[in-house]
């Protein structure tokens, strides 16, 4: 006698050890199984026959992890990811502000915390510091996009997290091309500021296509 539940938990452990480990891939993949033997036997099958067919209607473990791995690599624009992390690397050797490097700007944005400026509420120092934000999502956003590229809402909050992270930057950098600093702003200022147009750009949704089982 067939157990149902346990062949589900058998063929979650095939979905798991083929590769398919992202989590709501899988659930989903699960939700359709469940649907799939439900209707199945509302048609007449035995359980165990229903699960077979719900089975082979779902696909195979191997041929799934292609299609999600296609799936997740249309969610992100990986050509303009690799551009904006260059160019924020290459922003950090450069001449950015007056006679200051781009990494030693970084560093006093790291530092002005600890200004007493910015501890009597002075917006400059604030919004100064809190460029450390932004620098801290691209430098983890190699490693978080393609980590988390299949999970729909991680990474609806990445693409959140870049937009913010371009308003940041953006609002601290026009107010400078407007008044007298902008003589002071050089080649790096503008090439970082541009790797965060890029990263928010590259996290947009592009065309998905979605996982095709032999049922549809």
């Amino acid at each position: 006698m067939l157990d149902l539940e346990q062949s589900i938990a058998e063929w979650r452990r095939q979905m798991l050890a083929a590769g398919i480990k992202t989590p709501v891939p899988l659930e989903e993949l699960e939700i359709h199984l469940r649907e799939e033997i439900e209707r199945q036997i509302n048609l007449g099958s035995s359980e165990p026959k229903a699960f077979q067919i719900s089975v082979q209607a779902i696909g195979q473990a191997k041929p799934l992890k292609i299609e999600f791995k296609k799936i997740d690599a249309q969610n992100w624009n990986r050509p303009l990811a690799w551009t904006a992390w260059i160019l924020f690397a290459i922003s950090f050797f450069l001449p950015a502000y007056a006679d200051m490097l781009g990494w030693r700007c970084a560093a006093m944005a790291a530092t002005a915390v600890f200004w007493a400026e910015f501890w009597h509420g002075d917006w400059f120092s604030i919004h100064l510091a809190s460029l450390t934000f932004a620098n801290l999502l691209m430098i983890a956003s190699p490693c978080l996009l393609p980590r988390f590229s299949g999970n729909k809402r991680a990474l609806k909050w990445l693409r959140f997290s870049s937009f913010a992270a371009l308003v940041l930057v953006w609002s601290f950098v026009l107010p400078l091309l407007a008044h007298a600093d902008r003589k002071d702003l050089k080649i790096g200022c503008y090439v970082w500021t541009a790797s965060f147009l890029l990263l928010c750009l590259s996290t947009l949704k592009i065309h998905v296509r979605k996982a095709h089982t032999a049922a549809t």
